[in-house]
């Protein structure tokens, strides 16, 4: 039997099920040669090359699809994906609406376009596409989900909250929703609905399958537990309070964290074992538990916050050189003043966090400071950019240990949210800390003050993305400051 290029399609339509993406994009290939006009082909095509990351050739595929059937609504829906993944965001929403005119009563396209409209900061646009999405279908938890979590950034917290807990209500094991709603709880200040939630729903990384025992708490009289670090070096900083907590309570306790902070660490608990090595420390463990579990296991709230800052005191050794080398220079004439004005690119929400160094630095040319550049990696390049006056020892801050003797050495740190606002905290340095307008649960909401770190002050964003007027209120800040 001779197979038709339709055979073909539903051959590759098939395997995409079954998770055969590579023999799908080849069945596909095969209905095309046998026929070149066929356009459905085309328009799974696009689906399979997109799965498999190959976007431009995806964008291709939906653009030939178009072409041979220009009513194909679905295929500008899947342009309209593929040329988000691009960062298209103008013509993805063109074929957002496009596909929309064709197909007025599609749940989907009209959540897509919303996507695609926050993306572009048309707020008010986009809380109406997901409201046509939700009027064609009132249980939709995937509409639902975008639509709080721009409620949110808009501020309308009420509103926000309905529609993440109708988003969980709908959609089983959803736990993206489950996580947001955890994290807005939080933020909210209400960990009693916020903790347990959080544990459950956040990204699990590979540590978490440590073949070992995990710890919810029971009497660890007599056991020996490993306490071991997830995300971020600031999450390690934060949460690593609580080590002394659980060594209260347990015959042995082994921290396992990041190389940068190993000798940090290890001089704020030499009590403990400390590890740093790739692989979990080898040892027999009653018990695991992650860094990012104990404020949950603890029933942490505002007042039961562990607070013994300092609890990260850098060496007497680096604390003395790091002071003499900034004597050389300043003669310890001027008040010093740590900056960072970037987060850890890899970070989720570091587009939101950082600032543009053309607009931080407008912050740098008050002349009674000695400024210290505290930034590391790609955007402490960022300083060639300035004439300002910025003293800058990046290159020799090999790890927190040596970044920590540096704070030690200054009077005030000014950052964004990043590992240094989290260093600089637990060692009692006078910190001033720059967040977005919808920032992360940590920093809660409104407060200028922060109850895991009593020696912060936080400067928020007024308007979203509107860093220009944060920098101009820490500049006034600082000159008062300095009167």
């Amino acid at each position: 039997m001779k197979l038709t290029p339709k055979m073909h399609l539903e051959a590759g339509i098939r395997l995409i099920r079954q998770g055969d993406l590579d023999s799908a994009i080849m069945a596909f290939c095969t209905a095309i040669k046998l026929n070149p006009t066929y356009s459905p082909a085309y328009n799974n095509l696009g689906l399979a090359l997109r799965n498999t990351n190959h976007f431009q050739e995806a964008e291709v595929c939906f653009c030939r699809a178009i072409e041979l059937n220009s009513r194909d609504s679905s295929a500008y829906n899947n342009l309209g994906l593929v040329l988000m993944d691009l960062g298209k965001m103008e013509r993805a929403k063109e074929c957002f609406q496009q596909a929309i005119e064709l197909h007025s009563s599609y749940p989907p396209i009209y959540n897509n376009l919303g996507i695609v409209l926050e993306e572009m900061h048309r707020f008010i646009e986009a809380e109406q596409a997901y409201g046509y999405a939700l009027k064609l279908n009132p249980h939709y938890p995937e509409a639902h989900y975008n639509l709080g979590t721009l409620l949110r950034v808009m501020k309308h917290f009420q509103e926000a909250k309905e529609h993440l807990c109708l988003a969980v209500e709908l959609r089983s094991n959803y736990s993206e929703a489950e996580c947001s709603l955890a994290n807005f709880n939080l933020l909210c200040g209400d960990f009693e609905n916020g903790w347990g939630m959080y544990e459950n729903s956040r990204p699990k990384t590979e540590y978490e399958l440590l073949k070992m025992p995990k710890w919810h708490g029971e009497d660890l009289t007599g056991c020996s537990i490993l306490l071991y670090w997830e995300y971020g070096f600031g999450d390690t900083i934060q949460f690593v309070r609580y080590a002394q907590l659980v060594e209260k309570l347990a015959a042995k306790t082994t921290l396992w964290v990041q190389k940068s902070l190993e000798r940090l660490i290890k001089a704020a608990y030499p009590h403990l074992k400390v590890s740093a090595e790739e692989c979990p420390p080898e040892g027999k463990y009653d018990y695991v538990c992650s860094l990012m579990s104990l404020p949950v296991l603890f029933n942490t709230c505002n007042e039961t916050i562990p607070q013994p800052v300092p609890y990260l005191p850098a060496s007497r050794t680096a604390s003395v050189v790091w002071h003499e080398a900034l004597e050389k220079i300043d003669h310890g004439k001027r008040y010093r003043v740590g900056v960072v004005w970037a987060g850890h690119p890899k970070h989720l929400n570091n587009k939101k966090r950082s600032i543009l160094f053309d607009i931080f630095r407008n912050l740098l040319n008050i002349s009674q400071v000695s400024w210290v550049n505290l930034q590391v990696g790609l955007r402490a390049k960022d300083l060639a950019a300035t004439s300002c006056d910025v003293i800058d020892f990046s290159k020799d801050l090999v790890d927190f240990m040596e970044t920590a003797g540096l704070v030690e050495t200054l009077d005030l740190v000014i950052t964004v949210d990043s590992a240094m606002a989290h260093l600089a905290g637990t060692m009692g340095k006078k910190t001033w800390i720059l967040v977005p307008s919808d920032p992360d649960w940590r920093w809660q909401l409104d407060r200028e003050d922060s109850p895991w770190y009593p020696t912060a002050r936080i400067f928020r964003q007024r308007k979203l993305g509107d860093w220009q007027e944060v920098v101009e209120r820490v500049k006034k800040a600082l000159q008062d400051e300095l009167m």
